[in-house]
């Protein structure tokens, strides 16, 4: 196994379990503690995973912190299904929607086909272009600057595209949601497109698993009065869930 396919597969591992022993990992990977030992001391060093006694853990997220998009696709995958799943239960005929550039988002395109009647948008070569071969409508791509290593189109021309344009309903990704906060996200690069799309859009469903519930990212993307709905997994805590609710916020888990 290449050293790269071992890091992937470690980084994969803890997205999905959170922590992991070296002894697991070495069983799992087919080689020594010690070779784990070095895989995971470069991953810290990356500040994707923090070492703990005998093992590690994947790394906790700062305000300011963000894990890699390829690593966020292997966090909570079956949760944010379901939440996508019912997010295109609110797709409508003849509408026009915006596909944020969000993994819990991507997932939607698992169950976008024969919808020849709507338009979508989006910011997100990737999206587009799982999109490609599905019997829909039109999809068309909202132009910028690459953001690197996340497959998001950002900045002034972005910008531009989005002022034109009215959309019946966004799909929305966040970073972290909390009652006094709001909606938020990490990058300064990101920030204004969602505040634009959101702007433009007669209706906003937030998709976020249960994970961002009751955490701080550096930049507020919006309130909750720019919010339709929310969606999230039934991951998410009673006592959470209570409190969201007794705020009057449409919160549902699934």
């Amino acid at each position: 196994m290449l050293p790269l396919e071992r890091l992937e597969r470690i980084k994969e591992h803890l997205a999905k379990n959170e922590f992991a022993s070296i002894n697991s990992l070495a069983e799992m990977l087919e080689v020594s503690t010690a070779t784990v030992r070095r895989s995971l001391k470069q991953l810290e060093n990356e500040r994707l995973v923090s070492l703990t006694r005998g093992g590690a853990a994947l790394a906790k997220k700062g305000s300011l912190a963000e894990h890699p998009y390829m690593l966020k696709r292997h966090i909570n995958v079956d949760e944010k299904r379901r939440i996508a799943r019912e997010a295109m239960s609110h797709l409508k005929r003849n509408q026009s929607i915006f596909l944020d550039s969000s993994t819990t988002v991507f997932e939607m395109t698992r169950f976008v086909s024969n919808l020849p009647d709507i338009v979508i948008a989006t910011n997100d070569v990737l999206i587009a272009a799982e999109l490609s071969g599905a019997e829909i409508g039109t999809v068309s791509v909202i132009g910028g600057a690459l953001r690197r290593g996340y497959y998001t189109l950002t900045g002034h021309f972005a910008e531009i595209a989005i002022r034109d344009v009215a959309l019946d309903c966004t799909f929305l990704g966040i970073d972290s949601i909390s009652l006094e906060g709001g909606l938020m996200i990490t990058n300064e690069e990101e920030v204004q497109i969602k505040r634009k799309v959101v702007e433009a859009s007669s209706e906003v469903i937030v998709l976020c698993d249960h994970s961002k519930f009751e955490q701080q990212s550096f930049l507020r993307v919006c309130g909750f009065k720019e919010v339709d709905r929310i969606i999230t997994g039934r991951e998410l805590n009673d006592e959470i869930y209570q409190k969201y609710i007794e705020n009057d916020i449409n919160l549902v888990r699934v």
